[in-house]
């Protein structure tokens, strides 16, 4: 879909056969705090919009509820709707459940059909365990997680696991129309819960639950590192693009020095703090062979222009780093703001920490708390991509109560950083501290 599109306001009728809700974001915000009893479905709400987003149409199927319907700033209406009784005995092939878009006047149908999942993988399910040995098959549909601790069926070993199957077989054909497909991926919905952070264990399994919060540590550290590295390539790149060049564009006149003295050391001034920047949050490495900035007041018109040209040059390879040092100065910000006696670091091997000292700690000797805030910072600044709803469900379950306190204030940080919307639920009042005007409270009872 051609255009940026982003969600407005949710609406669930008939949830639990009990509860109609309707969450709208406030006013020029881009975080939402859902809040209300226990039962009154905070959760089951976040789910039903990641499941219809993430396309486990089947699934979301199984829920109990009449509809959901998902607003868009531009007044586009996604609804789902459970059919009646009458047509789901007519169409027994299909799932009890419609799809449909309304674009003002205009208003376009779809009743997914009942597909068996061995047509969509391509290959039959017991080879589904060779490819992932993480799973024991216990049934037709479902499979036990080994590492997880839980019962799984065909779509969640497709959102845990899908990256284990060959390329060939991640990118399943879908049966949506090619209208549905569009609007379905026209927002990037990310569901973040405390189990989900680590891989979505069984809550009663804390060891379980450590390891894999480990593992994600030490990936989402790794692909950091990987980040980073493709950067400073892309920096060197450049670099020897425009040094290759460097003679020809200054014979051609293309670094005629214009304005004053004053003007390009300020230019100098400039490029050296911001190199000094990107070598303090771990960007580039410190040059031992830095050029100091020459007495200007001595230097004649050829060699300032020859200045004029380095200092084109020096920008645009610098600019290479730009968003990438947005994001991992706010990360190093924020976390070593939230460790004590500890330090945080970022390199193109990744993430480190030290204690006070300088002693290493393994990533995975950090406490649990600890691990938490490095994958929840993680998740917001490097994973939510531009245009996307996150969907975070009781993140006070694995922060420290100061911690709390800081939540909404970072997420708005890095909700503006990398461009994306926020549903929170919660029970916390540290949390919500003093942003009741980002609240909405579930109390919409059909009884009432």
């Amino acid at each position: 879909m051609a255009n940026i599109m982003n969600i407005d306001r949710v609406r669930v009728r008939g949830l639990f056969r009990r509860f109609d809700h309707d969450l709208a974001f406030p006013s020029g915000e881009s975080v939402m705090i859902v809040i209300g009893p226990n039962g009154f479905g905070k959760t089951t709400t976040l789910r039903l919009i990641d499941l219809l987003f993430s396309q486990s149409i089947r699934r979301l199927a199984t829920f109990p509820f009449q509809e959901i319907a998902v607003v868009f700033d531009e007044g586009t209406i996604l609804s789902a709707t459970r059919t009646t009784e009458q047509t789901r005995r007519k169409k027994q092939s299909h799932l009890p459940l419609t799809l449909s878009l309304q674009r003002g006047s205009k208003r376009k149908k779809f009743n997914p059909p009942t597909i068996d999942d061995t047509e969509r993988l391509g290959i039959p399910f017991s080879a589904v365990e060779d490819f992932i040995p993480h799973l024991d098959r216990v049934g037709h549909h479902h499979w036990f997680s080994k590492d997880m601790g839980e019962m799984l069926d065909f779509d969640d070993v497709l959102a845990y696991y899908g990256d284990f199957l060959p390329t060939r077989f991640q990118h399943i054909p879908s049966p949506n129309p090619d209208w549905l497909q569009d609007i379905l991926q026209s927002v990037a919905v990310r569901f973040i819960d405390t189990e989900r952070l680590t891989g979505r264990p069984a809550q009663h399994r804390r060891k379980r639950r450590d390891i894999r919060h480990a593992r994600t540590v030490r990936r989402y550290s790794d692909d950091l590192g990987r980040s980073i590295t493709e950067s400073i390539a892309k920096y060197g790149t450049l670099s020897q693009s425009l040094d290759r060049t460097f003679p020809t564009r200054l014979v051609a006149g293309g670094g005629r020095a214009e304005g004053s003295v004053d003007t390009l050391r300020q230019n100098l001034d400039s490029i050296e703090r911001k190199r000094a920047e990107l070598e303090e949050v771990g960007l580039l490495e410190e040059d031992p062979h830095s050029i100091a900035i020459p007495d200007l007041l001595q230097v004649d018109e050829p060699q300032r222009d020859v200045l004029a040209v380095y200092v084109q040059d020096a920008k645009e390879k610098l600019e290479v780093f730009d968003d990438l040092y947005e994001k991992v100065s706010t990360f190093k910000r924020i976390a070593n703001s939230r460790f004590h006696h500890k330090q945080v670091a970022v390199s193109k091997k990744g993430v480190t920490v030290t204690t006070a000292d300088g002693t290493p700690v393994d990533l995975e000797k950090l406490s649990s708390g600890e691990q938490h805030q490095l994958v929840m910072l993680y998740e917001l600044l490097f994973r939510a991509t531009g245009n996307s709803l996150l969907l975070i469900d009781e993140p006070e379950l694995s922060l420290h109560v100061a911690w709390q306190a800081q939540f909404v204030k970072d997420l708005e940080e890095t909700a503006k950083l990398s461009n994306f919307r926020a549903i929170l639920a919660t029970h916390s009042p540290e949390i919500i501290g003093d942003r009741w005007d980002l609240t909405v409270a579930l109390n919409g009872s059909i009884d009432n």
